[in-house]
């Protein structure tokens, strides 16, 4: 409970610049006017603190330099494991509905390679994947970064469930565009979800593209932000990636419940919250019968949500432009292109997405003396982007908890019902070549 609440104020604090004035103020009191005060108490507490020096010094050092080498094992895992990006190039026609993309992710859910604690000590993590969308210019494309292990894997799997499109390994686009302060101008967000991670955002589901239909009378959720991509113009670029990984514990859980859980036992507590509501009967238990049907439709929509398979999840996207070329009104076009998968406005419905602008705001000229912590931000966020990585320091941030189905709402490709121009797509459909050609 302590880490998250320290880890999450020391982030918020730092990010917005409270922190440091805070603590020089109190630190200051305490030693420029409590402590020459009252001398006899503060000669106990330096007495006391002293004497417990000896016992407590070596555990703090003992923890610190466990912690420091687990991270150090991870990175060196981590830039010592081969990466892929696969571009996933799009024919005229996509005949499949999000459900196949949806297929596909099963294939992402891998909890193997940290089997032991002595894995863990070595920096083995749960592999993770990056799944990409990217803006040059207003060229979209797709994109998929995987460790190289799993790239057949890959490979077969989207194949699989889209036959005509095409795979092609790539090189990592994020280096053609090296972040220079000098020339290019860069924001970012993250996604948090409105409410607890139990319940759902609104799929495609609900917007019936699991049913058939014909390309004229769908509506895909996930054309705002590929039409918002389509219209940027010379000198900008904008990249959004959907890092996920089997589902471990929600990092959120512990500001609701005090502790970190797995998103089934998060379900739990909020049932009971729910439950709590109704009145009891003789035996002190909750009646399910007198919950109404908003009630009993949240239940119901968490138990779903349970029913398939549940990943860790980062919702990274950054924006960056030439200076001459830099449009401030881009800023308010991610939030609007991610109001299509909520269910209703601030958090009304079930639950949704919301962004959190990484760098700033900052109001006070004491907030970023001369700019320092907004170009470090600007930084860090570039290199948390190109580096993939979202569950583990030097990037670590707070994921959410989403299924399978949410997921592949958020990223698939799209039919003919997208009409984005620059939607970039091949000319014509992939096919094998006749059984009976002759050699």
């Amino acid at each position: 409970m302590g880490k998250f609440y320290s880890d999450f104020w020391f982030k918020n604090a730092t990010q917005f610049g409270y922190q440091a004035p805070v603590l020089v103020l109190i630190i200051a009191y305490f030693f420029l006017l409590w402590m020459p005060s009252n001398t006899a108490v503060a000669g106990l507490i330096w007495g006391f603190v002293l004497a417990l020096l000896p016992f407590v010094l070596p555990v703090l050092l003992g923890e610190l330099t466990l912690h420091a080498w687990v991270e150090y094992k991870r990175q060196q895992d981590y830039w010592t494991t081969e990466q892929t990006v696969l571009e996933v190039r799009l024919p005229e026609e996509i005949t499949q509905s999000p459900y196949a993309a949806e297929l596909f992710l099963r294939v992402l859910y891998q909890t193997g390679e940290v089997d032991t604690p002595v894995h863990g000590l070595r920096g083995k993590t749960k592999p993770w994947f990056s799944l990409e969308i990217a803006s040059f210019e207003g060229v979209v494309r797709f994109y998929v970064w995987t460790r190289t292990r799993y790239k057949e894997i890959v490979k077969a799997q989207l194949y699989a469930h889209y036959p005509t499109v095409q795979v092609v390994e790539v090189s990592d686009y994020t280096l053609s565009l090296p972040y220079d302060p000098a020339v290019l101008s860069l924001w970012g967000t993250t996604q948090q979800l409105q409410k607890p991670d139990p319940y759902p955002i609104m799929t495609y589901v609900a917007w019936q593209l699991d049913k058939e239909k014909k390309e004229e009378f769908k509506s895909d959720p996930l054309l705002s932000l590929i039409e918002f991509m389509g219209s940027l113009g010379p000198g900008e670029y904008l990249w959004h990636q959907i890092i996920v990984r089997g589902h471990t514990e929600c990092p959120w859980a512990e500001e609701k419940t005090g502790h970190a859980l797995t998103l089934d036992k998060w379900v739990e507590h909020e049932k009971e919250q729910i439950l709590a509501k109704t009145v009891v009967d003789e035996k002190d238990r909750p009646n399910y019968s007198k919950l109404s049907m908003g009630d009993k439709d949240l239940i119901d929509s968490m138990e779903r949500k349970l029913n398939k398979q549940l990943f860790d999840v980062g919702i990274r996207t950054i924006y960056l432009a030439r200076h001459e070329n830099l449009n401030t009104a881009r800023n308010a076009g991610i939030p609007t292109a991610f109001r299509s998968f909520e269910h209703g406005s601030e958090g009304r419905g079930l639950n949704g997405l919301k962004p959190i602008f990484y760098v700033g705001p900052f109001n006070f000229p004491w907030h970023d003396f001369m700019g320092i912590r907004r170009a470090r931000l600007r930084r860090r966020m570039y290199e948390g982007f190109v580096s993939r990585q979202f569950f583990y320091e030097p990037h670590h941030d707070y994921h959410i908890a989403l299924n399978s189905e949410e997921i592949a709402s958020l990223w698939h490709f799209p039919g003919k019902v997208a009409h984005t121009p620059t939607l970039e797509r091949m000319p014509s459909r992939r096919s094998e070549a006749p059984a009976n050609l002759p050699i």
